[in-house]
């Protein structure tokens, strides 16, 4: 429940601070002295949008502070979630600069709208003309008829599932996209990759046919070379060989006479053995080295087709080649594994929906089985309201698809005539029995949802007389289970009241200003036969006022 309101610099409210109490409070006021700025006020702490236009003072901030009284409502998790400092007593404080700029808190931590409009939801039900056109709404229609057979466990646990099939379509969506982009371009990936591997290409042999080919090129040279340097060494008239032998020898015979013969010797010796094995590879080369001109048509076939590969794939290496076909393995890899992706999250999907199929069968049948319910008080209701041929009904009509809250379609229809049958609400009812039709609601609703605290802005418009009297009641008896704030022009519903605020203008030096002030038992009495008589106060006005007020 609300314990403290606290206002500075809003609209026409220069600073205010209002005490409130449980059970039933009113506000009355002329048209125009500040009801709805008061409500605008409260709305700034329930996350709706900041207008600068509403500052008075443009020096200075508004500030609007909410202190409740929460024990009781099971918020400490919501606290906890939302790393809040968590106390029986919580304070909703909203911020406004003239720029526009506002700032949030709760028990002074900062937090952002999103946050403030969920707590608000927890706490307050503002019923003001706005909210009377909600009940137009399939939507809202379909809220009111979950919260009257307690549905909320299930439609949370649907609604967990809904969001995550939403995940899951949204992914199997994104994954048929891409493998349709795939699709396109997989002939081509195929053909390729089956080029790369009909090359059957291997790391290091561009290299090796690259100088293969350069011996067989050069084939007779080769051979010519390496065989006139096997003949100098070992056939001509002069080997070379043979002739350093015969130096090493004559160069022995000195060992005894210069002592550098010995090692002479044997340098010698180590060159001629040198000669001696290049003699030997040279005629070998010589021998082995053919031109091979079938051979050479091979490599170059075979360097063309790397060339080739080479060229298309603007790379410079053959192993360049090889990880290309390694990359365009895994991209075909990747292609066919999307049917497999796709396959498993319709797998999963089909999975969500059959148990979001039995969730929302368990909705429906409660949904139905509450409607007889909900019609037959509605219906006791709005004629205890004046609408003595009222006849209401639920219509729920099951849908083949998931929505959010489930699988069926719930329109309010309504009649407030003889014989006539019920229409959509929203294109039947006058303004006068959408108030009824709400207020009966939300009496309804007050005996099962938990809310701390319901404002009423002038629900009793375009009523009277025991309409407004049996209004009046609903409402006292709704603030016994809730803290209930009630806008009011009637007699009847202020005279109902537990507490009562008057809201009226005054002017200072600065201009003209709002206030608000809790009336006394005396004032009440006054205030209550002003709204019956109008402007001169009769004494037989005085004492209607005081009959309304013992009544209640």
């Amino acid at each position: 429940m609300i314990r403290h309101i606290h206002i500075v610099n809003y609209a026409l409210i220069d600073k205010t601070d209002l005490e409130l109490e449980k059970g039933f409070t009113i506000i009355t006021g002329e048209t125009g002295a500040g009801k709805s700025i008061l409500l605008g006020a409260i709305g700034l702490t329930l996350g709706q949008r900041a207008d600068a236009s509403a500052i008075m003072d443009k020096d200075k901030k508004c500030i609007v502070e909410i202190t409740y009284d929460v024990a009781g409502y099971h918020l400490r998790q919501w606290f906890e979630d939302n790393d809040l400092d968590y106390d029986d007593e919580v304070v909703v404080r909203r911020e406004l600069n003239a720029d526009g700029k506002s700032r949030s808190f709760i028990n002074d931590t900062p937090v952002n709208n999103k946050v403030l409009k969920e707590f608000g939801s927890f706490l307050i039900d503002v019923h003001s003309q706005h909210q009377s056109l909600l009940i137009g709404q399939p939507e809202y229609q379909l809220e009111i008829l979950d919260a009257f057979c307690g549905n909320q466990s299930l439609l949370k646990e649907y609604r967990m599932k809904y969001a995550s099939r939403q995940s899951l379509l949204s992914e199997l969506e994104q994954v048929k996209r891409q493998a349709r982009e795939a699709e396109q371009e997989e002939d081509y990936l195929k053909f390729q990759f089956n080029q790369l591997d009909e090359a059957n290409l291997r790391e290091g042999e561009q290299q090796e046919l690259e100088d293969e080919l350069a011996v067989l090129n050069h084939a007779e040279t080769i051979k010519s070379v390496f065989s006139e340097a096997t003949y100098a060494l070992t056939e001509s008239d002069a080997p070379v060989i043979q002739t350093l032998k015969g130096i090493r020898n004559r160069i022995a015979a000195l060992d005894e006479v210069v002592k550098e013969a010995t090692d002479y010797g044997q340098r010698l010796h180590s060159v001629i053995v040198e000669l001696e094995d290049i003699a030997d590879e040279a005629e070998r080369v010589a021998e082995r080295v053919e031109y091979n001109p079938g051979r050479v048509d091979v490599i170059n076939d075979r360097l063309g087709v790397m060339y080739d590969l080479l060229h298309k794939h603007k790379v410079e290496r053959t192993e360049d080649l090889i990880a290309l076909k390694d990359t365009l393995r895994e991209r075909l890899k990747g292609i066919q594994s999307f049917s497999t992706r796709v396959e498993e999250l319709d797998t999963r999907i089909a999975a969500l929906e059959a148990e979001m199929e039995v969730l929302a069968r368990k909705i429906h049948a409660a949904r139905v089985d509450s409607e007889g319910k909900l019609r037959e008080e509605m219906q006791g209701l709005l004629v205890g309201l004046g609408i003595k041929h009222a006849s209401f009904k639920v219509g729920i009509v099951p849908v083949e698809h998931f929505t959010p809250t489930g699988k069926d379609e719930v329109t309010f229809l309504f009649s407030a005539n003889k014989n006539q049958e019920p229409g959509e609400l929203s294109k039947v009812a006058s303004g006068g029995e959408i108030s009824r039709l709400m207020l009966s609601l939300k009496y309804i609703l007050s005996r099962t949802k938990q809310l701390p605290v319901i404002i009423f802005d002038e629900i009793d418009t375009g009523v009277s007389g025991e309409i407004a009297h049996r209004m009046a009641a609903m409402m006292k008896e709704m603030a016994a289970r809730m803290q209930v704030i009630s806008i009011s022009h009637l007699p009847q519903i202020a005279a109902a009241g537990d507490s009562h605020f008057k809201v009226y203008k005054e002017d200072d030096h600065a201009g003209t200003i709002s206030r608000i002030r809790r009336l006394t038992e005396e004032e009440r009495v006054t205030e209550i036969a002003g709204m019956i008589s109008g402007s001169v106060v009769s004494e037989a006005a005085l004492e209607n006022a005081r009959l309304l007020r013992e009544q209640f």
